[in-house]
């Protein structure tokens, strides 16, 4: 029997569940240490005490409530934490209710991913929505039989369907981008590329539509030339370009400087914008994180960041960023120096 007990102590003791029973009074008779992990109440301070004295609400899912899992929240100090419970009833010889057995684990971390998710798939729905919406009106507009339209207005008309055409591929190639760097079938054309030049094509294309912002290029004589994927380099200066004009809702100077290293290239983009919190640092870089400090009315999917910091990382560089709130923000991105003097054929490779 003390081997069995001692067992049965250990089995509950290491089990991935919070596991707490009660007596046919509803006192805890039995508290495991996932419990403990969990709702950050120790054990003793737990037994001989009811459930909903300990956990500000009661487990039980009260009569009438459906059989099988439920999801609840309870505070573990400042913080909500979601459970998913089980119960099972505990008979005596009678048939009587002798007491109950609930199992619970944290979902929180899995309740937020599939938040995360359902806001992205409604803000991609919305950002796609968008320019099609546009699209199909400019189109509509210029099929009409019964109005005469000059030329300079046809050419508006087809410049706004161009533009958000772009617009929407963007969006599209991003979201490719996204699964084919996450599934490793990213391909990279890694050549000598020079960061001035990319520069001032991303600055020029920012331009067309920020023309409240005054932006500078800094770049040493003879250029900055490093090892990179022209294309996706381009890619990720403009998402940083988009930021810098997003979260600098006043308009201001963005500058993007180069300078050589001994072994790469480091490129910063600044702006005066609104800053970066100390806290979120890293999780800007992260999935479908997005800020709510922008200018009003500018949308975004939440993937720029963290694509930005994948093409990074795939062409062998790194990306972080210096900022205080309210102080403006410096994006710092580190790549490889040109592998030698000579012009070599590109190298083509996949993301991993």
């Amino acid at each position: 029997m003390a081997e069995e007990k001692e067992r049965n102590e250990a089995i509950l003791s290491n089990i991935a569940d919070g596991i707490v029973a009660v007596d046919r009074d509803g006192a805890i008779v039995l508290w495991n240490a996932t419990a403990e992990t969990i709702s950050g109440v120790p054990a003793e301070e737990a037994l001989g005490r009811r459930v909903s004295e300990v956990l500000q609400r009661d487990l039980a899912a009260g009569d009438g409530a459906p059989p099988g899992e439920r999801s609840i929240s309870i505070q573990r100090g400042d913080k909500e934490v979601w459970l998913s419970v089980s119960e099972a009833v505990m008979a005596d010889a009678a048939g009587s209710v002798a007491g109950r057995i609930f199992a619970f684990r944290d979902v929180s971390s899995e309740r937020l991913v599939e938040q995360m998710k359902s806001d992205f798939v409604a803000t991609v729905s919305h950002e796609l929505r968008t320019p099609l919406t546009s699209i199909y009106g400019f189109a509509e507009t210029l099929m009409r039989g019964d109005v005469e339209f000059s030329d300079t207005e046809r050419e508006t008309f087809l410049a706004y369907i161009a533009s958000e055409s772009e617009r929407l591929i963007n969006i599209v190639d991003d979201l490719l981008s996204v699964a084919r760097l996450e599934t490793g079938t990213l391909r990279l054309t890694v050549e000598e590329t020079d960061v001035a030049a990319v520069a001032r094509e991303v600055v020029a294309r920012v331009q067309e539509h920020a023309d409240r912002w005054e932006f500078q290029v800094d770049v040493p004589n003879g250029g900055v030339v490093v090892d990179a994927d022209r294309d996706k380099l381009s890619q990720v200066l403009l998402s940083l370009l988009d930021n810098a004009v997003k979260f600098s809702p006043d308009g201001g100077k963005v500058s993007i400087s180069a300078r050589r290293r001994p072994d790469g290239a480091e490129v910063r983009v600044t702006d005066e914008g609104v800053g970066v919190p100390r806290a979120d640092h890293q999780r800007i870089f992260s999935k479908f994180y997005r800020a709510e400090n922008g200018t009003p009315g500018m949308g975004g999917t939440g993937l720029g960041l963290f694509l930005a910091r994948g093409l990074l990382v795939a062409m062998g560089g790194r990306i972080w960023v210096e900022s205080k709130e309210g102080q403006g923000s410096t994006f710092v991105i580190e790549l490889p120096a040109a592998s030698s003097g000579q012009v070599q054929a590109p190298a083509e490779r996949a993301a991993v």
